[in-house]
């Protein structure tokens, strides 16, 4: 549910759009606390996750989008649909969804240990198959192996979610890996890796859509990467206090960046300060990307 719950809804590469009336950007569509009470309220299969808004916005954000399309394209009437988690951590999506999450990861987190680049599963195993945060930790040889290979064992579906490439964006996550680094003495291990293996900016995105042969695809992109910024960096001059500063400084830097207070704007178009983008694919016919 995106925007104010009106029911008038426009369709687009079969995704169904909820948008909000003209007091906004057009192609841009808002998810609030009260979507997600209207979704829990009258959704009785879907899990009460508004406890999930005490969650911080970058962790939401990216798990209620993800949530969002999944919602609004699988039926959930649907007996035994199964959605598969590459990358993810075990039972975090299913805050979000009323259908089983399969996890699996190579660090142990998830539900199963694995490759998400040689998946353990049969052709088409999953009604759908997501990936949040995970293409920007391969090298760049490998994402469209990685997108193939989540294809072969969704059925219709997959969503990607990863931090966008802007050259700011970038630039920003140097800045900070380095702050880090003077303040633990170490990289920091995710920006460490984005750094190494480089953000996919826009034309990356477009040719990974383009070598998908036999599927569709639709972008979108949400968040603030310098606002992001400024709260890892206050975190970091947090980790540098002492005594009962440091306990008031890093309650504040936490308050604030609870996702209860900050709506997510997800747009059609990245803006200059976008910081994630989320790629929607759909197979065009059943027997694409079979093993």
């Amino acid at each position: 549910m995106i925007g104010e719950p009106t029911g008038e809804v426009a369709s687009c590469n079969r995704i169904p759009i909820r948008q909000r009336d003209c007091d906004i950007v057009p192609r841009q569509y808002v998810i609030d606390w009260r979507n997600m009470f209207y979704l829990s309220h009258f959704n009785p299969q879907m899990p009460n996750h508004l406890l999930a808004l005490l969650m911080p916005y970058d962790l939401y954000e990216r798990h209620a989008v993800v949530s969002w399309l999944l919602q609004e394209t699988i039926n959930d009437g649907q007996e035994n649909n199964r959605v598969l988690d590459v990358g993810g951590r075990a039972r975090l999506l299913e805050r979000f969804v009323s259908y089983r999450v399969l996890s699996i990861n190579t660090d142990g987190s998830g539900n199963l240990l694995g490759n998400g680049c040689v998946l353990p599963f049969a052709d088409s195993s999953f009604i759908a198959v997501v990936s949040i945060d995970t293409l920007e930790h391969l090298p760049k040889e490998s994402r469209l192996a990685f997108l193939r290979e989540c294809l072969r064992v969704a059925q219709r579906y997959v969503i990607i979610a990863a931090p966008f490439g802007s050259e700011g964006h970038r630039e920003c996550e140097k800045r900070l890996d380095s702050l880090y680094r003077s303040a633990h003495g170490e990289p920091h291990i995710y920006l460490n890796e984005h750094i190494r293996y480089g953000l996919p900016d826009i034309a990356e995105i477009d040719q990974l859509a383009r070598n998908l042969e036999g599927a569709s695809s639709r972008r979108f992109f949400a968040g603030d990467y310098v606002w992001q910024g400024k709260q890892f960096e206050r975190a970091i001059l947090g980790y540098r206090k002492q005594g009962m500063g440091a306990r008031v400084w890093n309650l504040y830097n936490y308050v604030t960046t609870l996702a209860v207070f900050h709506p997510i704007r997800l747009r059609e178009q990245p803006d200059d300060i976008t910081n994630r983008f989320y790629l929607f694919i759909e197979k065009k016919y059943a027997g694409a990307y079979q093993r």
